[in-house]
């Protein structure tokens, strides 16, 4: 672990560098992928250190109390995968990352709801909060969600009601869920008659839990 830290503190102190000669590296890490929380500890400037960062993946990070709101300056950011985290609640400024077109929840076990700003991320195209357990209701403005095209709720056991708003997304083409989930897409059927409804079979394979890949 401590070859990790020194790797990252060297790259920022490295950025730093940089930005004092003119930003001569303007287009310096693209996509950088953290493990651990102390990989944050000098991510306070991250929108600053890497305005050119387009992916981030957050992973098995279970100590760490909340996502830098930083995070939702990164104007460039279109993935955004934070998985097997459990507590962190998302900022409610993630509605600023308007370029933003993948968001993966996955393995987010205690998150309990999904912030409001959502609506206002016109690019998502895939949104994934499978293994949410703790989601009872998506944002009631979802529909403003222009762009998406597929959701994975698999293992939202808790869900129990969709906003009438889901009615809006006309872009919409596919929803992975569970079998005890399905009717809740069914009843939006004539509204949402291009839907492809697939129903998420039973996995009892947890080699998930150790892949690193996405």
């Amino acid at each position: 672990m401590g070859a990790f830290r020194t790797a990252f503190e060297m790259l920022f102190d490295a950025v730093k560098s940089v930005q004092e000669e003119n930003k001569m590296f303007q287009h310096l890490s693209r996509d950088i992928k953290w493990r651990r929380e102390q990989a944050f500890n000098n991510c306070y400037i991250i929108s600053v250190a890497f305005p050119n960062l387009e992916e981030m993946y957050i992973d098995y990070c279970s100590d760490l109390i909340e996502l830098p709101t930083e995070i939702c300056d990164l104007s460039k950011l279109k993935k955004l995968i934070v998985t097997n985290c459990r507590k962190i609640p998302l900022p409610e400024g993630i509605g600023k990352s308007k370029n933003l077109e993948m968001l993966r929840l996955r393995s987010y076990t205690e998150l309990s709801k999904l912030p409001t700003t959502m609506k206002s991320l016109g690019k998502v195209n895939f949104l994934d909060i499978s293994i949410c357990f703790s989601i009872k209701m998506l944002p009631k403005d979802i529909g403003e969600m222009s762009s998406l095209k597929k959701i994975n709720m698999r293992q939202c056991s808790r869900l129990q009601e969709l906003p009438p708003s889901v009615m809006d997304l006309k872009q919409l083409k596919e929803v992975v869920c569970d079998e005890e989930t399905k009717y809740l897409w069914e009843s939006f059927s004539l509204c949402l008659n291009n839907v492809r409804i697939i129903v998420a079979k039973e996995n009892i394979n947890l080699n998930w839990i150790h892949k690193t890949q996405f």
